[in-house]
């Protein structure tokens, strides 16, 4: 291979409001990074005070159908959902729950009990999986 892949940089998930999908992220810890904003690209960055990063493409459109990837029976190809692991699931679902984001799965433990895992949606039905990892 002529290059090596040396980190993940960020994944770009598709909204139909910008200042909805960007509140309901403001509310997991994301913020605006001004230098990476594109009106005529539809793309707004955001960061996380731990250096993660995820991309709004605000040029969605609303389905009735949900999450056309997830949520309607023919499975197309296409990014399902962004992951990201944090310290404490109990923590996290006490949060979830002060802040009335509902949970759609989990939490549940997986690969015999070396994770637990739980999923969320976005208002946009995107779906955000959070993962905490044991040794």
């Amino acid at each position: 291979m002529p290059f090596d892949t040396l980190t993940f940089d960020h994944v770009g998930i598709r909204v139909t409001d910008l200042a909805v999908a960007e509140a309901f992220y403001g509310r997991l810890g994301f913020v605006r990074d001004p230098d990476e904003f594109s009106e005529a690209g539809k793309a707004c960055g955001l960061v996380h005070p731990t250096g993660l990063r995820i991309h709004l493409i605000f040029n969605g459109e609303a389905s009735a159908e949900g999450n056309v990837l997830l949520d309607v029976p023919v499975k197309r190809p296409g990014y399902t959902h962004a992951a990201f692991i944090i310290d404490s699931m109990s923590e996290l679902v006490a949060w979830l729950n002060r802040e009335g984001i509902a949970i759609t799965e989990g939490p549940v433990e997986m690969g015999h009990g070396r994770r637990i895992v739980c999923f969320i949606r976005d208002p946009d039905r995107n779906v955000i999986e959070f993962n905490e990892v044991r040794s």
